[in-house]
């Protein structure tokens, strides 16, 4: 039963959420340097409610079965099922994170591809076998996505390009495309400028939306991935390593003027600075002083962490560009990481006003539960380098102020987790830095991992963060991170909270 507040709420965040739903949407500026952008804006539905979920669940689990989960208790009606991962470590009963009710213990995989593909479109890769050895001949596609047609629900392909040592280590000729260093050393992160993984990635798309026309209604391309400096600054949510300065790189660096020289020179001395303040070896003026006067000296610093953004924005158009010129009609979006609602750094590179010029949709990551410990360990990180001089609960309301943050102190994050406030103003401020020109989906946060002693999910806080994105004027949302994951009273808050938001909607609009 809701209270007579709770239904006022929910009656204004209805109403909020049709208002935008039914407005109309302006003009998109187009960018010399992307593609134009098609019309394409969802996948038909209204109401978008999708869900992750890895290959090993439709396998451990059953087709059929992981599919009445979704639909029954999530009120799922549109799949993001990873299609390329070398991430598929299974949950264990007696884990860090423990096996929730549903599901089957299991141990790391090797991952890759699950679906099959033409070599033709691998021509121009060395990087050519990655079709995964897991779960024999399975193949995602073909078998998941015309028993979720069936059912009345959209089968997107999430293609999931997180860097990983087990992809460095398994996909063939891996070393040829890796970045290198600062120190000149070969890292697990593959390079944005290298000819051939681009191509690599291009072909993923063009072998699932030409090899499964019938099967594949849209695509979601997930990468969690930063610049050198962001490297350095660290968060929880990237590699490691002071890179890219491979031979593409440098000679990219070059055709801007950049001196590579002074550019190492520079990054190698800013590690010196972040290893001293590591170990509390405070600098006679002080760490942010230092740390400026370092970037004043070698503004070739942060021209490198801007190539390495520009990079990896062209990469993200050019995918764009390719799948709308095979399928203009079939959503093509991308994943936003979290560190985008955290770092004010990150947050400046990754800058919606450009992402919006080369998508249809943005599922931006604001896991309001995990999202209270992460944060608590992204501020240790600021203030053990740049902002070393104050500690965590000095800097923490001056960096509420930055961010446009009001969330519990910094001794009390991980037990609190973020609001569903949150949830909102980072939806606010997508749907705001868009200028609503592109689908704005939410990842509601339904156990996603923390550490023993951590907030953990409860169904309240997964109602309250649905009725907190939709209220801001999401389009629709994304059950994050995973199926495999989610304890099952947890999803069914989500179908329950979904079902009653839809119903009033109607009725409000009259239907």
């Amino acid at each position: 039963m809701i209270s007579s507040w709770d239904r006022r709420s929910f009656l204004r965040l209805c109403s909020a959420a049709l208002a935008f739903l039914e407005s109309p949407v302006g003009s998109q500026s187009q960018s010399i340097t992307t593609p134009p952008r098609t019309t394409t804006r969802t996948n038909g539905r209204k109401n978008f409610v999708a869900i992750q979920v890895k290959p090993f669940s439709w396998v451990d689990e059953g087709i059929d079965h992981v599919l009445d989960n979704v639909q029954e208790k999530g009120d799922v009606n549109t799949l993001f099922s990873y299609t390329f991962d070398y991430e598929e470590s299974r949950l264990r009963k007696n884990g860090p994170v423990p096996l929730p009710d549903h599901g089957v213990e299991g141990g790391p995989l090797v991952g890759g591809a699950f679906f099959n593909y033409d070599p033709k479109y691998f021509q121009n890769t060395v990087l050519k076998d990655f079709r995964s050895r897991d779960y024999g001949a399975f193949n995602v596609i073909a078998e998941v996505a015309p028993k979720a047609h069936a059912r009345g629900m959209h089968f997107f392909a999430w293609d999931y390009n997180n860097a990983d040592p087990i992809m460095a280590r398994s996909l063939p000729n891996f070393a040829n495309v890796a970045e290198v260093d600062v120190y000149g050393r070969r890292t697990t992160s593959p390079c944005f400028n290298h000819p051939e993984y681009r191509a690599f990635l291009t072909g993923k798309i063009e072998s699932q939306l030409l090899g499964y026309p019938a099967e594949v209604d849209g695509m979601c391309w997930g990468c969690e991935r930063m610049g050198p400096m962001d490297n350095m600054i660290g968060g929880g949510w990237t590699t490691k390593g002071i890179s890219c300065f491979c031979s593409f790189c440098q000679a990219k660096a070059r055709g801007r003027g950049i001196s590579v020289e002074r550019a190492i020179t520079g990054y190698r001395t800013l590690d010196q600075f972040f290893s001293a303040a590591e170990h509390d070896q405070r600098p006679n003026d002080g760490y942010f002083v230092t740390f400026w006067r370092l970037l004043l000296e070698y503004p070739e610093i942060l021209a490198w962490e801007h190539l390495w953004t520009d990079s990896y924005h062209e990469v993200r158009s050019e995918l764009y560009g390719t799948a709308k010129a095979i399928a203009s009609q079939k959503p093509f979006g991308f994943h936003i990481q979290q560190n985008m609602t955290f770092s004010p750094f990150y947050r400046a590179e990754e800058d919606y006003a450009q992402t919006r010029n080369y998508a249809d949709f943005l599922k931006i990551a604001t896991y309001n539960n995990a999202g209270g410990p992460r944060l608590a360990d992204f501020i240790e990180r600021l203030c053990s380098s740049i902002f070393h001089d104050a500690t965590p609960q000095d800097f923490m309301p001056l960096y509420y102020k930055m961010m446009g943050h009001q969330e519990a102190p910094f001794d009390q994050l991980h037990l609190t987790g973020l609001s569903a406030d949150y949830v909102a103003r980072e939806t606010r401020r997508a749907i705001a830095g868009t200028q609503g020109t592109v689908d704005i989906y939410p990842g509601i946060d339904i156990d996603v991992p923390t550490k023993p002693g951590d907030h953990r999910t409860q169904p309240g806080d997964v109602r309250q963060a649905i009725l907190g994105a939709f209220g801001a004027g999401a389009n629709g949302v994304v059950l994050s991170t995973r199926y495999e994951e989610m304890w099952l009273s947890n999803l069914a808050a989500a179908g329950d909270t979904l079902r009653q938001l839809f119903a009033q909607e109607q009725t409000s609009a009259g239907v």
